[in-house]
């Protein structure tokens, strides 16, 4: 008896979690029945605002909310406290006009929507005196979202205004229903002023509910009801909606099921299955496959629970699920995005890290001192700087060879005494970027030191072509830089970082071919690299 007597306890403890559940969505649904009703009714424009304002409340999670609306006398605009949630009225009881202060401007002046995770933080608050921020003794309010009350004409009447003492407590979607509140308040009161009836008001109903509808909507919270035993599935227009089935269309449990992608139908089926065996959460994502052959990403929430009779006695052992669901595909993409993103830039950190490494271990090798190390680091370093201020305008896409040697060659004064010969110019990806961009560098420095540069007569000539692909060879670029006018040149007694960096690093990285000519003119290096590994 007393074991019969805990396992109803315990199924009456899991109905009532489980009803709880469902009453959410009922209870924002009720909400919005509420403010239509109170809209519809014609009651006082007390009564009407205020309603407004608790439903507000109530869907967005605030602590307060409240309505200041828009008086006009002798000095100007002033703005009274007209309906006010979650506190009493004498909480305004002793402050002073509301005035239109950086913060409130956007709301009084009809601009748009002020939604702030933590109010405090704003560049514009505070600015004002003699507060400069909120007075002792105000509401704590952190989380803040304010939206205008004007009329179609844009005539404005006021503001509502909610907020929370925590921070970060308003989103998106609690933004898109305050904006549709505004609108109904905002009718309402157009409605009290103008004291129209008959047809006007039957007209200005059903724009009102329409817009309440659009509140709801945008929200993407759909409901359904599964009863375990027959199988049967109710669920609302959005829930059918976020399966790409409309109002009208045929859609029980088993079209649900076959909507779901074949990869998660498994785990979305054993998911429920454990929900009902143990009355527990059935709380899942999963990826579904509307009519159109679009693939979108839906997350389900739902909970079981004991079916009574009206009576109040327990049906022996049948279940039902009652839960919501919630398009997430932009979400979902999003996240996506994000990891790809992420994926990219801890690639491009560790290929840059690679670069400097090598670069301070190569410059070491062969700098003379301490001192000489730094200066040809420090310049190497802005080289590399360079190249990747260029890929970051293009969105690390690709950049143009020309820019790359224009760059490069602005440090050093040299654009004046240099002179291109090509036909065409090329456009390289982020690898091939970073690798000619270094290679022109130390052609540069070279020269500024010891070649064409160094002298006030000398020039250097970039050049470049393009080969097409044969049958034995890929199609290649063909880069040539040629020094004349500087002071007469000999092969160098050791190979520095420059050389190496384009004779083996550059060949290498972009698997192509460079050759050094100590030319007594003038230095010449000639460049063949496949277009294969140059092009975005």
């Amino acid at each position: 008896m007393r074991a019969a007597t805990e396992e109803v306890a315990d199924l009456r403890r899991r109905l009532a979690e489980a009803q709880a559940a469902h009453a959410e969505e009922i209870r924002r649904n009720q909400a919005f029945s509420r403010i239509a009703t109170a809209i519809g009714a014609h009651q006082s424009l007390g009564e009407t605002v205020q309603a407004v304002i608790d439903g507000g409340v109530e869907l967005i999670g605030a602590q307060f909310g409240a309505f200041f609306y828009t008086v006009v006398d002798q000095t100007g605009e002033n703005y009274m406290l007209y309906a006010l949630a979650g506190a009493p009225p004498e909480a305004f009881a002793h402050f002073p006009m509301v005035r239109k202060t950086a913060v409130f401007a956007p709301t009084f002046d009809g601009v748009g929507v002020v939604r702030s995770d933590d109010i405090t933080a704003d560049p514009r608050y505070g600015k004002n005196a003699p507060f400069h921020g909120m007075p002792a003794g105000h509401l704590p309010v952190r989380s803040y979202l304010a939206a205008p009350v004007k009329t179609a004409d844009g005539l404005v009447l006021g503001g509502l205004f909610f907020g929370h003492r925590d921070t970060g407590r308003f989103d998106a979607r609690a933004e898109t229903v305050i904006v549709g509140l505004a609108a109904q308040a905002a009718v309402a009161i157009e409605w009290n002023q103008a004291g129209e009836a008959g047809d006007r008001e039957l007209t200005e109903r059903r724009r009102a509910e329409e817009r309440l509808k659009f509140a709801l909507d945008s929200g993407r919270l759909g409901s359904w009801e599964l009863d375990v035993e027959t199988r049967a599935y109710d669920a609302s227009d959005i829930c059918r909606s976020n399966y790409g089935r409309g109002p009208d269309a045929a859609f029980g449990f088993d079209d649900l099921v076959a909507t779901i992608h074949h990869g998660d139908r498994d785990r979305m089926l054993a998911a429920m299955d454990e929900a009902i065996r143990t009355g527990g959460d059935y709380d899942i994502e999963y990826r579904v496959v509307v009519p159109s052959g679009e693939t979108r990403w839906v997350h389900a929430r739902g909970r079981a629970a004991v079916r009574y009779q009206s009576d109040g006695d327990v049906r022996g052992g049948v279940r039902r699920m009652a839960g919501v669901s919630l398009d997430v595909t932009e979400r979902k993409r999003a996240e996506e995005r994000q990891r790809l993103l992420l994926n990219e830039l801890n690639h491009r950190v560790k290929n840059t890290l690679v670069t400097v490494q090598s670069m301070a271990a190569q410059t070491l090798r062969a700098a003379d001192d301490l001192e000489g190390f730094r200066e040809a680091f420090e310049a190497r370093l802005i080289a590399l700087s360079q190249t990747h201020n260029l890929l970051t305008e293009q969105n690390w896409e690709s950049a143009s060879l020309r820019e790359i040697v224009d760059a490069e060659l602005e440090a050093f004064g040299g654009r004046e005494r240099l002179d291109f010969d090509y036909a065409r110019d090329l456009r390289l990806n982020p690898k091939a970027t970073v690798a000619i961009g270094m290679a022109v560098h130390e052609l540069a420095t070279n020269a500024a030191k010891y070649g064409a540069l160094s002298g006030a007569e000398g020039r250097v000539t970039i050049s470049w072509t393009t080969e097409p692909a044969s049958d034995t060879t890929p199609a290649r670029l063909h880069l040539r830089w040629t020094e004349s006018g500087g002071p007469p040149v000999t092969p160098p007694s050791r190979r520095g970082f420059g050389a190496r960096l384009l004779e083996k690093g550059l060949a290498g990285e972009l698997s192509g071919q460079v050759r050094l000519a100590y030319d007594q003119s003038g230095l010449v290096c000639a460049m063949t690299l496949p277009l294969a590994a140059l092009e975005p």
